[in-house]
């Protein structure tokens, strides 16, 4: 690309402050697009609920509302934490 209009001071100056100028929207408009990219694909991602079979095979469930598994997940909590509670033998220097 040829800067032929460049010699004189006042149309080079404005011909570069215009491709500055159009760089950095450009600049602008790609961090945007990335950063609304970005918060698209991390809501799909909150969609996603993957479920442990038993301690065997992990397994994606997708979600239709995530208060319909608040439920399941607190009563699986609270069974892992009394099997865990009742069958873990304490430490001795925790006593």
């Amino acid at each position: 690309m040829e800067f032929k209009s460049l010699t004189n001071i006042e149309t080079s100056f404005r011909q570069i402050r215009l491709f500055a100028l159009v760089f950095i929207c450009l600049c602008a408009l790609v961090t945007g697009f990335a950063v609304w990219n970005s918060y698209s694909f991390a809501e799909k991602q909150r969609q996603k609920i993957y479920v442990l079979d038993n301690g065997k095979s992990l397994m994606l469930a997708l979600s239709q509302d995530m208060a319909q598994n608040r439920p399941v997940e607190a009563k699986s909590h609270v069974r892992r934490f009394h099997e865990l509670f009742f069958t873990l033998s304490p430490e001795k220097g925790a006593i």
